[in-house]
């Protein structure tokens, strides 16, 4: 795809369309020139930030970079509370997309004392990546992540789509001799629809927490049942290590996908051939340059331990998310892609360099990885039938950016060649995963969120089971206890099923 150096000026975004109902007039690219500087300018200023304008369309390469930037910028900024925006403006999610409060948490044992003006602090209880790999810091603390969204996402669950799915997919598990795959494509998730996961790790395990932005955070300790029991949480200071952006945009139904690392975390990979990284340094928070072999295996999966083969050697083996040429001794940047690469390497040269005031440096600390994305205004027909995961102009491909992307603190053992956030966030993919014989493929706009799928699973499974749909765990239902039992063993089985299709995934 030929590139083209122009510059964006990302309008502010109103409150409905970042919960995702607009009816404003789309904005064109031509309005709206300014460059990627003058967003830094501005954040230095007052430390704050607009809101993409999620109803311009983009439709260039330097766009993606500077809306990717000004995204992550603006999600993290702080509110008139002093509250990160993502705390404020989104909502705490499970994995299941339910959102997490306080009431749920009182029953479950969470100590009145952790609840300050009625709010509740950062939870953190996920600690498993897509595959159920494991990472942690030198002194084995692990890293842990949350999930955030806004009712753009949210309130699609209950779209017709979404419940035609449901009771679809309900349907095919009571009889197996139904067709074994369902199509839904008229209900999208709106424009400025916005899901992010973070990665955060405790504060004293970064190697310089000046350079971190860090946070009071309940953390619960790692079990079977994560989210159950909040008998013996802890408040912990957390450092924010990765975070990751979905947002829907005009003309982009697939979502722009984008991903950011604090810059000290580990080296880059440096060769294809023999030892991939060749840093000697001590100096990032989950490598390791003082002990032996900078090999493969630090970001290769043991099925045994599900973690790294070998531990505290995470390296990022795709630099900008691009692609390589593998037979090069070094690590050249195949043609096609170098223009991108440069210009993300550009962008994070600039922040680092135009983050200066003194509330807002901290961001000049982290870098984008990439973007990924697919072609502006794609018929959803082609999306759907498409592969998201390949190059656009390659067999069925549809993506542009970042064709190689993972963020080393969630899809550490997914930097692999040809992978990137399409390959398990597809609109074409399978929804109920016990094993091979049940499962259902779905294509719908829907399912590349992995939320809306194991939602979607466990409302499924229980009209199968016991014809009911009540399953948020935080409704109030006469369920019994046995009831509520049931639901939980489900999750975990769902989840699981997800780790084992993700798994299967790392073995093509």
């Amino acid at each position: 795809m030929k590139l083209k150096f122009k510059t964006l000026m990302l309008l502010s975004i109103t409150t409905a369309t970042l919960l995702g109902f607009t009816s404003c007039k789309k904005e064109t690219y031509s309005t709206t020139r300014t460059s990627l500087v003058s967003i830094f300018e501005d954040y230095n200023k007052n430390n704050e930030i607009k809101n993409t304008a999620d109803t311009i369309v983009l439709d260039n390469d330097q766009m993606f970079v500077d809306w990717s930037w000004q995204k992550f910028l603006w999600l993290t900024s702080n509110t008139k509370d002093n509250v990160p925006v993502f705390m404020k403006e989104l909502k705490q999610v499970n994995d299941f997309g339910e959102e997490i409060k306080i009431d749920f948490l009182k029953k479950k044992g969470l100590p009145s004392s952790y609840i300050k003006d009625g709010k509740l602090p950062l939870i953190l209880d996920l600690y498993q990546q897509a595959d159920g790999t494991k990472l942690s810091g030198k002194s084995d603390s692990l890293v842990r992540y949350s999930i955030h969204a806004n009712d753009g996402i949210l309130e699609m669950f209950n779209s017709p789509d979404a419940l035609s799915i449901i009771s679809q997919a309900a349907k095919i598990l009571k009889n197996d001799s139904l067709k074994r795959s369902i199509r839904e494509s008229k209900n999208q998730y709106p424009v400025g629809a916005t899901e992010i996961k973070i990665a955060w790790i405790k504060t004293s395990q970064v190697v310089d927490s000046t350079k971190t932005f860090n946070i009071t955070a309940i953390v619960n300790k790692p079990n079977k049942n994560p989210g159950e029991n909040y008998n013996n949480v802890e408040l912990q200071r957390m450092s924010m290590i990765g975070f990751h952006i979905f947002t829907v945009t005009a003309e982009h139904p697939e979502g722009v996908w984008s991903t950011f690392d604090q810059r000290d975390l580990a080296p880059d990979r440096t060769s294809f051939h023999g030892n991939p990284v060749n840093s000697k340094s001590d100096q990032y928070t989950l490598f390791d340059g003082s002990s032996v072999g900078n090999t493969e295996d630090g970001i290769i999966q043991d099925k045994t331990t599900l973690t790294p083969k070998v531990k505290n050697k995470v390296f990022q083996s795709y630099p900008e998310g691009v692609r390589y040429n593998q037979k090069s001794k070094g690590m050249e940047v195949i043609k096609e892609d170098k223009e991108f690469a440069d210009m993300i390497k550009s962008s994070n040269e600039l922040a680092k360099k135009a983050l200066t005031n003194v509330k807002v440096k901290i961001w000049a600390n982290y870098k984008l990885v990439g973007s990924i994305w697919s072609k502006t205004n794609a018929p959803i027909n082609e999306l759907l039938d498409g592969d998201l995961s390949k190059p656009y102009g390659i067999d069925n491909g549809q993506s542009f950016g970042s064709l190689h992307l993972a963020n080393v603190t969630m899809e550490t053992t997914f930097q692999k060649e040809g992978m990137n956030c399409f390959t398990c966030h597809s609109m074409n993919n399978n929804l109920y995963r016990t094993n091979t014989s049940q499962k259902i493929n779905v294509k719908s706009p829907l399912i590349s969120s992995h939320l809306f799928e194991k939602y979607a699973e466990l409302k499924a499974a229980l009209l199968a089971i016991q014809g009911v749909a009540k399953t948020g765990m935080y409704e109030k239902s006469d369920t019994n206890r046995n009831n509520i039992d049931e639901i939980n063993k489900l999750k975990n089985s769902i989840r699981e099923s997800s780790r084992e299709e993700a798994r299967e995934l790392l073995k093509k």
